[in-house]
This record gives structure tokens, C-alpha cells and sequence, in this order.
């Protein structure tokens, strides 16, 4: 069941008043009461509301935006909701949790678990390593998404990681002004008067695709990612021209504190920077970031120079939290271009025998 609000009507009223006050001839025809001026306007009103690109951006403007903005743009042809909730702890599932409902009405489900590289393409096994093109412009496509979509990413209440997410839709060739991280939850949309669903639904499933059928959606090979090859060479090498930023907690970079998954060595890369990614989270909400100048206090505490001209590869226990990071630097003002993510990051790392660590 879908539950509406008074907020539904907005982008409309807004767009009207645009109208309005850019065209007098419109304005005039409008109120003479002509048939075919009012058609005119009828078919202009429906052109500002219903194409992909042009309401949308009245409110969808930059990297985060606000649940009121997302508010304003909810019903807009070419703008979709995804629901890229993932949790760590084992008393909270996203998919589960999605597919029961509720969930913002339309939305969908991006599975980070599940629409990744696996089987040959992962012969570690490493969990949620960003997917081939194929299946990710296959998902895209039962998803209903297309290249021209606006792509607002969302979270649980509680949800500390659906930058990975946003990351991977950007990664995979999303551009990168059509994908925006809602800065605040499922919860605080709903208790602003956002649409909901209630009923149980589906999530796509990588089983489920046909990778045989030619795809709407065009994908690329994902973008600013690195191996672990990569990340020796820059922690073997004196001068490297890349430095590393280790999103864990301080207890874990420094082996204090035991790793979440079995067999996994504790420490650090040599030379890596440790900025644990709760420390540009919201503490009392943590499906928003933390303004920009605590942000930027953030990197200058952990020792990393946010405009340095090296690259920044972005590690942390599995590639989630590193997105974190990398999404944090460019709130600060850094080009997206020079900030690499480490997708193995410290599941692959500290499960090798022989990789440097230091604690």
C-alpha cells in the first residue's frame, strides 16, 4: 500500500510559479481563459515536471542533499529512489528489510552482496568486490534505471554504509552529478511526510538476470578502483606517488582490537593514514555526513593533506567504509578523480601471509 503527503504536490506548485514568473504571455493566456493558450500552458506545465532532467535539478543539486530536497524531486519522471542499506552486524539485514517493507514509495534495491564480481572473477571470494559491466547494466535494467536517471541513494535508520553504493553507481558510469547520497533516513523522510510502501516486494537478483540479452543500460569497467598489486607498489616504494587512508577504527589500525572476520592478521599497511569514517559521520545520525569544516578537521587530525597532488586510495575493512572516505574528500573540495578505493581493502590484506603490516 502506498501512503501519500501534502509534500507530493510541490514540485508542481513550484514549477507553476516558474512558469508564472518567467512568461507573461503565458501568465496572460492562462488567466483570458483561451482554449488553446491554455493548452499551450497545460502541455508547457506538463514539459517542466515530466522530463528526466529539468525539475529534478531545481532541488537535486550536488553530492548529498537533504530528505526536504529529496522531498521535492520524489515523483519526478527520471529520478529513482534506491534503497542501498547493507549492515554489518548480523541482527540487520538491507535486503530483508527492504523487501518486508516499508520502504520510499517506488524505490528500489541495490544489493552490494549480490551485484558484484564472484565465482572466476573472484577466486578469494572477497565479499561485495564491485560487479563486471554486464551484470551491473543487467541489474540497471530490471531495475528500471537508465544513464539519464537521477539516482537519489538512501538508507535504514541506523544505516552507516550506503556510500558504497552511491560509490558503485558512480564507479560503474553513472554520471556522477545524476547520483546523490539522501543526507538522513527511511525514518526521517516518513516522519516529514514522504510516501511510503508498506507491502512486501522483490529485490532483483543476480541469479534471476539474462547476462545473454544486450542491455539498455551502458556500463563501463569500474572506474578509481585498485587491486592489491596497486597498493604494494605505493607501500614498498619510498616515493610513491599515492598514499593510503585506512578508514578502521583506531583500535584496529593499531591491532589493538581484533579484526570481524576470522583468520585476518590486525595492524596496518606501512605509511598508511588512519581517518576512521565514524569521525565524519553524524554521532547522532549516521545516514548524514558531518559538515565540511569538521570534515576537513577530521583528515588534518589523522595527518592527511585532503589537496595534495597524490593520489588517495581509500582502504578499510572490506571496501564499504572506504567510500566513506572517498565520498568525505570530495565534500571537501577534492577532485573524485584523484581518490581511489582499495576494493579488497583489509579482507584481502591482512588474509594474505606475506602482505606488509605493521601495527
Amino acid at each position: 500500500m502506498t501512503m501519500y503527503s501534502p509534500q507530493k504536490v510541490s514540485p508542481l506548485i513550484t514549477t507553476m510559479s516558474i512558469l508564472l514568473s518567467g512568461s507573461r504571455s503565458s501568465a496572460a493566456a492562462f488567466a483570458t481563459g483561451s482554449k488553446g493558450h491554455t493548452v499551450a500552458f497545460s502541455s508547457a506545465i506538463r514539459a517542466r515536471c515530466f522530463t528526466s532532467s529539468t525539475s529534478a535539478l531545481f532541488a537535486l543539486q550536488g553530492n548529498l542533499v537533504s530528505v526536504a530536497d529529496c522531498l521535492a524531486s520524489h515523483g519526478d519522471n527520471g529520478v529513482k529512489f534506491i534503497d542501498g542499506s547493507w549492515h554489518l552486524a548480523a541482527d540487520r539485514d538491507g535486503r530483508a528489510e527492504f523487501e518486508a517493507g516499508p520502504r520510499i514509495a517506488g524505490a528500489k534495491f541495490f544489493d552490494i552482496d549480490d551485484i558484484s564480481s564472484k565465482g572466476e572473477l573472484n577466486k578469494k571470494g572477497l565479499p561485495h568486490m564491485m560487479p563486471p559491466p554486464k551484470l551491473f547494466a543487467a541489474a540497471m535494467d530490471a531495475l528500471d534505471i537508465s544513464n539519464s536517471d537521477h539516482l537519489v541513494v538512501y538508507g535504514t535508520d541506523g544505516c552507516m554504509f550506503t556510500a558504497r553504493a552511491y560509490y558503485s553507481l558512480r564507479a560503474m558510469g553513472h554520471s556522477s552529478d545524476h547520483v546523490h547520497l539522501m543526507q538522513g533516513s527511511l525514518k526521517e523522510w516518513h516522519e516529514n511526510g514522504g510516501e511510503i510502501d508498506t507491502e512486501p516486494a522483490k529485490a532483483v537478483s543476480a541469479d534471476e538476470l539474462d547476462l545473454s540479452k544486450e542491455t539498455k543500460y551502458k556500463a563501463q569497467d569500474p572506474a578509481n578502483i585498485v587491486d592489491m598489486k596497486a597498493v604494494l607498489k605505493v607501500v614498498n616504494e619510498d616515493e610513491a606517488d599515492s598514499i593510503v587512508v585506512d578508514a578502521r577504527g583506531a583500535a584496529r589500525f593499531h591491532a589493538e582490537a581484533p579484526e570481524p572476520r576470522e583468520g585476518m592478521r590486525g595492524g596496518h599497511m606501512p605509511g598508511s593514514f588512519n581517518v576512521p569514517f565514524t569521525e565524519l559521520l553524524d554521532p547522532d545520525d549516521p545516514t548524514k555526513f558531518k559538515d565540511v569544516d569538521s570534515l576537513k578537521e577530521a583528515f588534518a587530525k589523522g595527518g592527511v593533506d585532503i589537496n595534495t597532488e597524490k593520489k588517495i586510495i581509500c582502504s578499510c575493512g572490506s571496501g564499504v567504509t572506504a567510500c566513506v572516505v572517498a565520498t568525505a574528500l570530495e565534500q571537501c573540495g577534492r577532485d573524485a578523480a584523484g581518490t581511489y578505493i582499495y576494493d579488497g581493502s583489509w579482507s584481502e590484506w591482512g588474509s594474505e601471509k606475506d602482505t606488509p603490516i605493521v601495527s
